[in-house]
Protein backbone atom coordinates (compact mmCIF):
# COMPACT_ATOMS: atom_id res chain seq x y z
CA UNK A 1 0.00 0.00 0.00
CA UNK A 2 2.94 2.10 1.15
CA UNK A 3 3.57 2.07 -2.73
CA UNK A 4 0.28 2.85 -4.00
CA UNK A 5 1.24 6.21 -1.66
CA UNK A 6 4.01 7.19 -2.87
CA UNK A 7 2.91 6.70 -7.04
CA UNK A 8 -0.68 8.25 -5.68
CA UNK A 9 1.69 11.21 -3.99
CA UNK A 10 3.87 11.28 -7.31
CA UNK A 11 0.95 11.55 -9.53
CA UNK A 12 -0.47 14.73 -7.62
CA UNK A 13 2.84 16.11 -7.56
CA UNK A 14 3.19 15.93 -11.33
CA UNK A 15 -0.48 16.92 -12.24
CA UNK A 16 0.70 19.76 -9.39
CA UNK A 17 3.70 20.81 -11.82
CA UNK A 18 1.39 20.14 -14.97
CA UNK A 19 -1.35 22.67 -13.72
CA UNK A 20 1.60 24.93 -12.86
CA UNK A 21 3.34 24.47 -16.17
CA UNK A 22 -0.51 25.56 -18.04
CA UNK A 23 -0.57 28.37 -15.68
CA UNK A 24 2.41 29.95 -16.51
CA UNK A 25 1.67 29.02 -20.32
CA UNK A 26 -1.23 30.71 -19.98
CA UNK A 27 -0.06 34.20 -18.79
CA UNK A 28 2.85 34.14 -21.33
CA UNK A 29 0.14 33.71 -23.87
CA UNK A 30 -1.90 36.24 -22.31
CA UNK A 31 0.99 38.83 -22.55
CA UNK A 32 1.65 37.69 -25.84
CA UNK A 33 -1.79 38.82 -27.02
CA UNK A 34 -1.55 41.53 -24.74
CA UNK A 35 1.47 43.00 -26.89
CA UNK A 36 0.01 41.63 -30.09
CA UNK A 37 -3.09 43.54 -29.53
CA UNK A 38 -1.32 46.55 -28.74
CA UNK A 39 0.97 46.47 -31.91
CA UNK A 40 -2.25 46.07 -33.94
CA UNK A 41 -3.66 49.24 -32.51
CA UNK A 42 -0.40 51.04 -33.00
CA UNK A 43 -0.55 49.95 -36.58
CA UNK A 44 -3.39 50.72 -37.42
CA UNK A 45 -3.64 54.43 -35.40
CA UNK A 46 -0.42 55.05 -37.75
CA UNK A 47 -2.06 53.38 -40.65
CA UNK A 48 -5.19 55.48 -39.92
CA UNK A 49 -2.61 58.89 -39.28
CA UNK A 50 -0.81 58.28 -42.67
CA UNK A 51 -4.25 58.14 -44.13
CA UNK A 52 -5.74 61.56 -42.60
CA UNK A 53 -2.21 63.35 -43.24
CA UNK A 54 -2.28 61.97 -47.32
CA UNK A 55 -6.54 63.20 -47.23
CA UNK A 56 -5.34 66.43 -45.82
CA UNK A 57 -2.35 66.94 -48.69
CA UNK A 58 -4.67 66.07 -51.57
CA UNK A 59 -7.28 68.58 -49.89
CA UNK A 60 -4.65 71.08 -49.50
CA UNK A 61 -3.07 70.30 -53.52
CA UNK A 62 -7.37 70.76 -54.55
CA UNK A 63 -7.38 73.79 -52.90
CA UNK A 64 -3.97 75.20 -54.17
CA UNK A 65 -4.61 73.77 -57.22
CA UNK A 66 -8.11 75.96 -57.32
CA UNK A 67 -6.07 78.59 -56.06
CA UNK A 68 -3.76 79.02 -58.92
CA UNK A 69 -7.02 78.67 -61.62
CA UNK A 70 -8.55 81.34 -59.95
CA UNK A 71 -5.24 83.52 -60.25
CA UNK A 72 -5.01 82.77 -63.51
CA UNK A 73 -8.61 83.51 -65.03
CA UNK A 74 -8.07 86.67 -62.98
CA UNK A 75 -4.77 87.67 -64.41
CA UNK A 76 -6.53 86.66 -67.72
CA UNK A 77 -9.49 88.87 -66.79
CA UNK A 78 -7.21 91.70 -66.34
CA UNK A 79 -4.66 91.60 -68.77
CA UNK A 80 -7.78 91.29 -71.05
CA UNK A 81 -8.65 94.93 -69.62
CA UNK A 82 -5.56 96.11 -69.55
CA UNK A 83 -5.45 95.46 -73.47
CA UNK A 84 -9.00 96.63 -74.36
CA UNK A 85 -7.68 100.03 -72.59
CA UNK A 86 -4.22 99.99 -74.37
CA UNK A 87 -6.58 99.60 -77.99
CA UNK A 88 -8.75 102.62 -76.84
CA UNK A 89 -5.77 104.72 -76.15
CA UNK A 90 -4.31 103.83 -79.07
CA UNK A 91 -7.06 104.73 -81.31
CA UNK A 92 -7.49 108.13 -79.16
CA UNK A 93 -3.93 109.05 -79.63
CA UNK A 94 -3.87 108.05 -83.45
CA UNK A 95 -6.94 110.61 -83.70
CA UNK A 96 -5.39 113.28 -81.78
CA UNK A 97 -2.38 113.28 -84.02
CA UNK A 98 -4.50 112.73 -87.06
CA UNK A 99 -6.51 116.10 -85.62
CA UNK A 100 -3.36 118.09 -85.07
CA UNK A 101 -1.81 116.76 -88.05
CA UNK A 102 -4.71 117.75 -89.88
CA UNK A 103 -5.02 121.39 -87.81
CA UNK A 104 -1.22 122.29 -88.62
CA UNK A 105 -2.15 121.52 -92.36
CA UNK A 106 -4.63 123.84 -92.59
Amino acid sequence: MSADVKELQQLVERERMAEETVRKAKEQAHVIVKTARENAASILQTSDSNQKLEELKQAKLREIAQKKADMDKEHRRKISSLEAIAQENSEKAITYVTEQTLRADN
